[in-house]
């Protein structure tokens, strides 16, 4: 019986990177409500700050609080504190750079102690140069937000996630990187203590993310439910791996849970 459930947000909830939420979200977040199903949506975004999320998500009609949500933009600024890290170069959105502006000292030149990725629709050549220089030169560390693979675009079309060009700067730094999405230890240790009061054989996973998501979460006694809603369809599932539900929807899934 599922007593707990950690919810993906892109291709779950919602449709596009403006968070519009498929039809039959609102109800199921209200669903779980009813039935005390406790949850939390477990998000890589890293386009809206965890505030700004909440917000949007309220006007969309998906009733959360702001204790029903985590990002990386919850655990990355711990680090760094954690780490006197102060001057940052930060590949992001604006809203991004105006975050970390906040708490950080952000500069526009290679003289840093970090790089931090993010999704970035207008990552550059000269975006890629100081932040192989900041790495390569400067022994910045690499610090992702996440640790995507691909990322799916509102037109449908896919490109690399921030896992991908934090990868292409280690292969040519030969640096080491790390993220603070999901299944990263940072995110985690917030994420599962959100659920302590749950046994593990009592909590799930739902994402469209094979590989970010679901096979990391298994690897750890959670249960897995793979929607196809999102980026990855039922043919890009390993052979090596098999989800405990496979679901079309999130209607079909409250009928399960039923």
């Amino acid at each position: 019986m599922i007593k707990g459930l950690i919810i993906d947000l892109d291709g779950v909830l919602t449709k596009d990177k403006a968070l519009t939420p498929f039809k039959d979200a609102p109800d199921f977040i209200n669903y779980l409500r009813n039935k005390n199903i406790k949850f939390k949506i477990a998000t890589n975004n890293t386009l809206y700050s965890p505030n700004q999320l909440v917000d949007k998500l309220r006007e969309e009609g998906i009733d959360v609080s702001f204790d029903n949500v985590i990002t990386p933009l919850y655990v990355a600024p711990e680090y760094l504190k954690r780490k006197n890290i102060k001057d940052i170069y930060v590949i992001g959105s604006e809203n991004l750079i105006k975050f970390f502006k906040e708490s950080f000292n952000v500069k526009n030149n290679p003289d840093v102690e970090a790089v931090i990725i993010g999704q970035d629709k207008s990552f550059s050549f000269e975006k890629m140069k100081i932040a192989t220089t900041a790495v390569k030169e400067n022994d910045a560390r690499i610090l992702a937000l996440n640790a995507n693979l691909i990322t799916k675009d509102d037109d449908g079309l896919v490109f690399p996630g921030v896992g991908s060009i934090a990868q292409m700067f280690s292969y040519a730094t030969k640096r080491q990187w790390i993220h603070f999405g999901k299944n990263s230890e940072e995110y985690n240790k917030q994420l599962l203590e959100y659920f302590k009061c749950i046994n593990p054989e009592d909590l799930a996973v739902i994402s469209d993310d094979i590989f970010t998501d679901l096979i990391p979460f298994s690897k750890i006694g959670i249960k897995t439910i793979f929607i196809t809603t999102g980026k990855y369809k039922e043919n890009d599932i390993p052979q090596d791996f098999k989800p405990d539900y496979i679901v079309y929807s999130l209607k079909q899934l409250k009928g399960a849970l039923n």
